[in-house]
């Protein structure tokens, strides 16, 4: 019979590019035409479609090769059109024209089928597979215990991991000034993620939202982070600033905690977009954390509150790393104004700018005046 003849060369095809007749070749005997249905029932349409989609099913989820699918197509309707020719001969040639016409409307519903039936199934491999990083991420972020997760899964929990804490600028759309939309923000993610796992490592983790939020990635895959940080500033099409730290599974949570001190500091110390670890920032860092000492330092730029000049000239002063006829440029005094307004600092606070050890304490008062009184916290709430 026809339909034998169909599953035989299926089954040829099949066993001949994999070694040998897997379930998923089985399953695709469901979408091949007998030459009497072809010959004689027209394209019926959605309905049929549905049918193949559903019959490919099985051979997408097996990971069957869609071109195996295709080919063993193919080759039924090559031999259905031959068995239907051979037995309308001595008929005119309209009725075997129909039966072209309609065998390649039915080949085309079915291929377009089989196509959908697999990007279904690619689909739902790549939301099960996020779901999976998802449900890990926040396991390892809350110190929780994945066991369970790797079970079911197969994905491998990494013996350490380069921990970065990110921060999204807030941008708009650079057309009404608006924030971008949540949709935005979900592509941004979608792009971010994808960059990771095809330029860096498939088994990165990540719990991002529009402030930013938490990747990590395998240590031993990580590579060079900065490079990294760079790379996905250019997918998301925004200046990231991000912190880092290496850390076990296990210290991961007191880690992320850390690095988001870490990463509020450089955002109130106003620093350039950029990746920053502990050393950058180690004496900042140490300087801003809760003691006696940081109250001391607090209270010596106290007398300059009411002296905004002289507050102005000092952060100045700094800023151009003590150049004097920079400061005086940039501030359209003369350099004697700069000499007599730091001797007024001298005065005030008495701590000498121009001696190593008065420069010291004003630096170190300042840091601690622009952590504890720039308004700019950063979030780390979590939406994908």
């Amino acid at each position: 019979m026809l339909a034998d003849e169909l599953v035989a060369r299926m089954l040829e095809s099949v066993a001949t590019r994999r070694g040998g007749v897997s379930d998923g070749a089985l399953a695709t005997v469901d979408v091949l035409p007998s030459g009497s249905t072809l010959a004689a029932v027209p394209v019926r349409g959605r309905g049929d479609s549905v049918r193949h989609r559903i019959a490919a099913s099985p051979s997408a989820r097996i990971e069957v090769p869609s071109e195996v699918i295709d080919r063993a197509i193919d080759q039924g309707f090559e031999t259905s059109l031959e068995q239907i020719a051979s037995s309308l001969v001595g008929t005119d040639e309209q009725k075997l024209t129909v039966v072209r016409q309609l065998a390649t409307e039915m080949l085309d519903s079915v291929t377009a089928a089989i196509s959908l039936a697999y990007a279904d199934h690619v689909e739902s491999d790549v939301v099960e597979d996020q779901r999976t990083r998802n449900a890990l991420a926040v396991a390892l972020l809350g110190g929780q215990d994945t066991s369970a997760i790797t079970r079911c899964s197969g994905f491998e929990i990494a013996e350490s991991y380069s921990v970065l804490a990110v921060h999204f600028p807030a941008r708009s759309d650079g057309r009404s000034g608006t924030f971008v939309t949540q949709m935005d923000v979900r592509r941004m993610i979608r792009n971010i993620r994808s960059a990771l796992d095809s330029q860096w490592s498939v088994r990165s983790l990540s719990r991002l939202d529009v402030r930013g939020g938490v990747v990590l990635i395998p240590s031993a895959e990580a590579g060079d982070l900065d490079n990294l940080l760079a790379d996905l500033s250019a997918v998301a099409g925004l200046e990231m600033t991000a912190t880092c730290a290496e850390a076990s599974p296990t210290e991961i949570p007191e880690t992320v905690d850390q690095l988001y001190e870490l990463l509020d500091l450089t955002q109130r110390m106003q620093r350039p977009p950029g990746l920053f670890r502990f050393a950058d920032l180690a004496v900042e860092y140490q300087l801003t954390r809760p003691s006696p000492v940081r109250r001391h330092l607090e209270a010596i730029l106290n007398p300059l509150d009411d002296h905004p000049v002289l507050m102005q000239t000092l952060c100045t002063h700094l800023d151009n790393n003590l150049n004097r006829r920079r400061t005086a440029r940039q501030l359209s005094v003369h350099m004697n104004t700069i000499d007599y307004r730091l001797k007024g600092i001298s005065k005030l606070t008495g701590f000498d700018p121009s001696s190593a050890d008065g420069l010291w304490y004003l630096q170190s008062a300042l840091v601690v005046r622009k952590a504890n009184y720039q308004e700019n916290d950063v979030g780390r709430g979590v939406i994908a």
